[in-house]
């Protein structure tokens, strides 16, 4: 049953309306409103719903049925911010007034993640709750876009409240319109600013120029010690602790070969940009990296301006595999570039706010298959099995605190711009998804995995 039920798309675009930016801390009262906003919605839905505001930042948004000890539980999760957005950087429209046209809905966050968030309430309404197998628990957050600081501290002081036997995140995509996509796993991260101060003020290069010390030639060299000439990581004892791909990870894949012209098509590269061998899925989802983000140094001022900058600096951040801590990766990262930099220059090195363990789930773990069964009735074919090389703080921070496994059952798709400019959800994930939540409600549980 491929069906939008009346008031979706209303609630959608209320809900988009509500801007939720956790990085404008100027506009906290947004998230609260759009907080509160759901919290309305679930409890107009028949669940039993509050904020939780007593941790630093936004409130979480909670709500249960009711329990019943026979049923198994399954906790909702899914966040409520999104990414900054302005018309003034390319939008069609106004980024917070959600634009219908051509069978899409246009607004920040349409794809990542708010209609992804009202699917399985919606879903929900739609079983009587004498029937429904699971006990549910909704959980929704206002910081995943700045990698969720205070979730850990969250799961400490809620876990017998958020006690459950599997996690479906809400926060997800699916590989394409009439295929699913399970991840089995997603990379850790961490992320390092690093400044080099020379003079206490720009110089005049002519002047002072083979004189005084230039802080970005310090900077541009020590960055350059990270990688070989390769590409190759070389920071002494980053590969310590990581667990690298076994047999195992490379049968998944090889079940499933990237179209690599595909691949190069998207990345907007040439064929001869990557060396013809290059496993591209493993590499970007199975192995850690390091990569230079942003370098800040000087300027153009319209023309070219010849100074001795008097600082310069650098954002980087390491996607991290199992065995590997953001803590630990970034200690060790901060340290190898204090000791390049050379002592004549300034420095500060500091770890960037929000980091996210390593995640990995077995294909054969019983919700896994559950997710995969599901996927399979409503597009008509089996979903791949994918490890992602992106980062999300919840799963490993759920498996820690909760000891539970999580399955990634979203329904946007990779072209919908999340994150960008004329962000948008299909009316088509809309219904394929809530066909998906239709059949995961009704569906009798699997038994749990032992511990």
């Amino acid at each position: 049953m491929r069906t939008i039920p009346e008031g979706f798309l209303a609630d959608l675009a209320a809900l988009l309306e509500i801007p939720g930016v956790a990085t404008w801390e100027h506009r906290r009262a947004d998230l609260d409103r759009a907080a509160e906003w759901l919290r309305q919605r679930l409890e107009r839905a028949g669940l039993h719903a509050g904020c939780l505001t007593d941790l630093p930042g936004p409130a979480y948004v909670y709500a249960q049925t009711e329990l019943r000890p026979e049923r198994p539980t399954l906790l909702v999760y899914g966040h409520y911010d999104v990414q900054p957005a302005d018309k003034a950087d390319g939008w069609t429209a106004d980024p917070f007034r959600p634009d219908l046209r051509d069978g899409r809905v246009y607004a920040r966050g349409a794809a990542d993640q708010k209609m992804n968030l009202l699917l399985p309430v919606f879903a929900l309404e739609e079983i009587d709750p004498a029937a429904l197998p699971w006990n549910l628990k909704f959980f929704y957050e206002g910081e995943e876009e700045i990698f969720s600081p205070h979730l850990d501290a969250a799961l400490v002081r809620y876990r017998e409240l958020l006690r459950c036997d599997a996690v479906f995140s809400t926060d997800g995509w699916q590989y394409s319109p009439d295929q699913g996509d399970l991840r089995l796993g997603l990379r850790g991260f961490c992320g390092l600013e690093v400044a080099v101060t020379g003079p206490s003020r720009d110089l005049h290069s002519g002047t002072f120029g083979g004189a005084v010390p230039n802080p970005v030639q310090a900077l541009a060299r020590a960055l350059s010690h990270l990688h070989d000439e390769e590409g190759r990581i070389a920071v002494p004892g980053f590969f310590d602790d990581a667990v690298l791909p076994g047999e195992a990870e490379r049968q998944v894949l090889r079940e499933q070969p990237v179209d690599r012209a595909a691949w190069l098509a998207r990345a907007g590269l040439t064929d001869e940009a990557i060396a013809p061998d290059l496993a591209i899925d493993e590499v970007t989802g199975l192995h850690p990296t390091i990569e230079i983000h942003a370098l800040e140094a000087g300027h153009y001022a319209m023309g070219l301006r010849t100074i001795v900058p008097s600082s310069a600096s650098a954002r980087l951040s390491c996607r991290l595999v199992p065995g590997q801590r953001p803590d630990a990766v970034a200690a060790l990262v901060g340290e190898f570039l204090e000791r390049i930099i050379p002592l004549r220059f300034g420095r500060r090195i500091a770890v960037l706010p929000g980091s996210s363990r390593p995640y990995r789930i077995a294909r054969e773990d019983p919700f896994q298959e559950l997710a995969a069964t599901i996927l399979a009735r409503v597009d008509g074919r089996p979903p791949r099995t994918s490890y992602s090389g992106g980062s999300i703080p919840m799963p490993g921070a759920m498996a820690s605190a909760l000891g539970v496994g999580t399955i990634l059952f979203g329904f946007a798709l990779p072209d919908e711009n999340m994150h960008g400019v004329d962000e948008f959800c299909r009316l088509t994930d809309i219904e394929r998804g809530l066909a998906a939540w239709r059949r995961l409600l009704r569906q009798t549980p699997p038994r749990p995995p032992q511990p």
